[in-house]
């Protein structure tokens, strides 16, 4: 018989709930009481007071009308309430689709709408991004504002909460639910929500425990932005999984100085960051850092767009040898992971295989190639999502059978260390963001100047990458970088907008009539070793 076919009280016999977010939470409630669950400026919650407000607003959502199954999204910056939304979801059964709060109007109409999203969580600061959207959205019945007043037609996330009850939700969830539907870029010009459930987010979040040793008596800094995958699965969950205490910087903006600060005055044990924040810090004057004692952490998570070896030594000297290096993705969670004692030895690599994930490297055909030959980094194992929402051609693409990747294309040497040296698709990381081209292109296409146009990703001192737009303009056009630059303002979010544009007579192109983006950005690349940085 089928997962499917069994009844509520057949799962509940066959599939123990202890991958389930929400009761994991309840466990931890029981077990840590009085214990602080998370912090976050003036507040702080204990975990009993953290899963009765979790269990409130799970219950004014289902008395709102809200079913397992159900979408619920968030556009906010970093906060508790935006926490509790996460887990309050979880515990209705209801997938959580989180939003990136940098996106513009259509940008976020299209992610409400392709989730089947019913109800939404919005920051106040964030209500003008949604005010010429909210009318197109089709399914939306609720919208809940956080941290604010609630314009006419909306609530308020304080009274919706008031008005739950504290009992544990009647909602039977089990590990094979979707928890989450976390979005990346499109390569054909459209965000994907990248399925997890309960099992494959919980089993990500337990392997991080697992590497960084978390222990019951840590502390957790929550660095990354609240729509990321690393805000979830790098520090916030498996911090609550494991009965530590989670403590919550205020995102945006990004405060390196009080990074540190928070870690001295906490005494924290973990931190996960992107390469360009560690860069932020060395940048803090020495006199300044020498201030604070940083000696407490352990372990600090380096995930996003590779750390260079000058990024890497200067973490080194300030934090100890504390730094471990993860490819990682939405999809795929952690997929290598390179341990402190490497970071140095191994300059350029991110690892091993983690802990749980198989690895191949394969070839355009999904045959494994051999050791020290490029090729597609695809990995397999309790991490992996379930597919693509509402996209059964881009779940196909991105796997060959049980082993999948996200277009990372590497190597491993003689000794199993893995390391990336380009990517099969067009994406870019520029300061740990996600950005596709087609995205981009499918924006720009629209200008009345432009013919022909590819957008690639150059490198960056600062951020390792950025957008460059390469553009050839119709017949007797004219027009500057910074008229186009102008132009994309308020139809993308501001991290896409090109930093520079090239305007050329004409774009190298394949016998099929694509772009060769390969051969247009290697100019820009020559002299780096890896077209990745």
């Amino acid at each position: 018989m089928k997962s499917n076919e069994l009844s509520e009280k057949e799962k509940e016999i066959r599939n123990p709930k202890q991958f389930v977010l929400g009761e994991i939470l309840r466990l931890n409630a029981v077990k840590f009481q009085d214990k602080t669950a998370v912090a976050f400026e003036d507040k702080r919650y204990s975990y009993k007071e953290f899963n009765l407000r979790v269990n409130r607003l799970a219950n004014a959502l289902i008395d709102l009308g809200v079913k397992k199954g159900d979408k619920i999204a968030a556009l906010g910056y970093n906060c508790v309430e935006y926490l509790e939304a996460a887990f309050g979801a979880a515990k209705v059964g209801a997938p959580f689709v989180p939003i990136n709060f940098r996106l513009v109007g259509p940008e976020i109409e299209f992610i409400i709408n392709h989730n089947d999203v019913v109800a939404l969580f919005i920051d106040y600061p964030l209500l003008d991004q949604i005010k010429d959207i909210k009318a197109n959205f089709k399914l939306v019945k609720s919208i809940i504002v956080m941290r604010g007043e609630a314009p006419e037609g909306m609530l308020k996330y304080d009274d919706l909460l008031s008005s739950g009850s504290d009992n544990e939700p009647q909602v039977y969830v089990w590990d094979e639910d979707i928890v989450l539907l976390g979005q990346t870029g499109g390569t054909t010009g459209r965000p994907k929500g990248v399925i997890h459930s309960h099992r494959s987010l919980a089993s990500i979040c337990i392997g991080q425990a697992f590497i960084h040793g978390f222990r019951e008596t840590d502390r957790s800094l929550c660095i990354f932005p609240s729509y990321s995958s690393a805000f979830f699965a790098w520090e916030c969950i498996p911090t609550l999984f494991t009965g530590c205490s989670l403590h919550m910087l205020p995102i945006p903006p990004f405060d390196p100085l009080e990074v540190i600060k928070t870690i001295d005055r906490e005494k924290i044990n973990h931190a996960a960051l992107a390469a360009v924040m560690l860069d932020a810090i060395s940048l803090i004057p020495e006199g300044v850092r020498s201030q604070y004692d940083v000696s407490s952490v352990r372990s600090i998570i380096v995930s996003g767009a590779p750390a260079s070896p000058e990024t890497r030594e200067a973490a080194i000297n300030y934090f100890g040898n504390v730094l471990y290096i993860q490819l990682a993705s939405t999809e795929f969670g952690q997929t290598t992971v390179l341990m402190p004692e490497d970071c140095l030895k191994k300059p350029t690599s991110c690892g091993k295989r983690t802990y749980f994930q198989e690895i191949k490297v394969l070839d355009d055909e999904g045959n494994e190639v051999p050791r020290g030959e490029i090729g597609e980094i695809c990995c397999a194992g309790p991490f992996v999502f379930q597919g693509y929402y509402n996209d059964t051609e881009a779940t196909k693409k991105a796997f060959h059978g049980r082993f999948g990747g996200v277009g990372d294309l590497g190597y491993e040497d003689e000794e199993g260390y893995f390391y990336v040296v380009d990517r099969k698709s067009d994406m870019i990381v520029s300061g740990s963001q996600n950005i596709y081209p087609a995205e981009i292109e499918a924006v720009l296409t629209k200008h009345p100047k432009i013919a022909e146009l590819a957008v690639i990703g150059v490198p960056s001192e600062k951020w390792g990458e950025e957008v460059k737009a390469v553009i050839r303009l119709k017949p007797g056009e004219e027009a500057n970088g910074e008229e186009i630059i102008d132009w994309c303002r308020g139809k993308m979010a501001g991290y896409k907008i090109p930093k520079s544009v090239d305007f050329v007579s004409s774009l190298p192109i394949s016998g099929t009539g694509k772009v060769l983006k390969k051969t247009l950005r290697e100019p820009y690349w020559a002299g780096y070793e890896r077209r990745v940085r």
